[in-house]
């Protein structure tokens, strides 16, 4: 009597989890700097740090938070972003314009902190999915775009206007976008673009269901403007030329290809290159160089200090205690070293990128 096989993941060779891992990775994909810098930037953030995540300040307006969501989802997005760990920041930008979208959660994170809905969710239940009980209005209502549980994917493609899978910018339906009524008349024909339920061609007055006949020159006045929205992005993906983002930097020590040492001016930091990237760089594209290098060396160390201040408030909480304070663990974190805040303050910079 054969072996049973085990349902699932090895029931067929096509079902074997190894043969899913090109859907479920980004091994072959690429990333330019600025992806790679986002998904950085994002994971070295606290799960329920939301404000930070989007980059915004408390005080920020809900077109502004809509703003960066835009900005950051298509910069982390893993289906355009090769770079480890892509999907994590895409979640973690998903939850943060999710809470900070909604009034209601918006008003209780500021007051408490943490995730609104692990905290005050209508019942344990809404608590096991990050992404359940969103989408309320302030009166108490469902928001237009969402319902009791939406995924990051799925509040991705409604944010960019539409539902379902299909078609669409990255591989989604985007819903009825754009609807043509071209040529006039009682045979106008009605163009579509998106949605699965294409519109009903309207018929002749008459009632014999056939549509007016129309010339070679209306058939192409109609389709003109179908053939602009085809062409006009194709010559532009055509001649347009990438910005080369520049050379990279290390900080840390030199290591081939990046053995050219170079020290800037202004804070004296030191940086490393790769000497084949620079070999036609001039005194000014130099001095530029310098420049970018104390910009990324600031911005990484206001991102250290806020990991250092949190892991500082965290050993303070630690020391607290529910009944008494814990003296011991109270000197031990005012005496936690926070090298990246202090380097910030000797130099006069704000501990915070926003």
């Amino acid at each position: 009597m054969p072996a049973a096989t085990a349902s699932g993941a090895d029931a067929t060779p096509n079902g074997h989890a190894k043969s899913r891992d090109h859907n479920q990775g980004n091994q072959d994909k690429k990333y330019t700097v600025e992806q790679k810098a986002a998904v950085i930037r994002v994971r070295r953030c606290s799960a329920t740090a939301f404000y930070e995540i989007l980059g915004l300040e408390k005080s920020c307006s809900d077109p502004e938070v809509k703003k960066a969501y835009r900005k950051l989802s298509l910069l982390t997005h893993p289906d355009k972003n090769g770079y480890e760990g892509a999907d994590e920041a895409f979640k973690m930008v998903s939850r943060a314009f999710q809470v900070l979208s909604d009034a209601e959660k918006k008003q209780k994170y500021d007051r408490f902190g943490g995730d609104p809905d692990n905290r005050f969710g209508p019942s344990s239940a809404s608590s096991a999915s990050p992404f359940s009980g969103f989408g309320r209005s302030p009166g108490g209502g469902r928001g237009p775009m969402f319902e009791d549980e939406i995924s990051p994917e799925e509040l991705f493609n409604r944010f960019f206007g539409g539902g379902g899978m299909g078609g669409g910018p990255f591989g989604f339906d985007t819903g009825p976008q754009f609807v043509f009524n071209l040529g006039g008349g009682p045979g106008f024909r009605v163009h579509q673009f998106g949605g699965g339920r294409p519109r009903r061609r309207p018929r002749e007055a008459n009632g014999n269901g056939e549509a007016a006949p129309q010339s070679a020159m209306s058939v192409l006045s109609n389709l003109l403007p179908l053939l602009i929205l085809i062409v006009l992005p194709l010559l532009s993906s055509i001649f347009s030329s990438s910005t080369p983002s520049g050379p990279s930097i290390r900080f840390d020590a030199p290591e081939p290809p990046y053995t050219m040492h170079r020290t800037t001016p202004r804070l004296r930091v030191d940086y490393f290159l790769n000497p084949a990237e620079v070999e036609d760089y001039s005194n000014r594209n130099f001095r530029d160089l310098d420049r970018k290098a104390e910009n990324s060396y600031v911005t990484n160390l206001q991102y250290d200090c806020q990991l250092e201040m949190r892991t500082r408030n965290r050993m303070m909480e630690d020391a607290q205690g529910w009944f008494f304070q814990d003296a011991e663990k109270m000197r031990e974190a005012r005496k936690y070293e926070m090298r990246s805040c202090r380097k910030l303050d000797e130099w006069g910079f704000p501990r915070s990128t926003y």
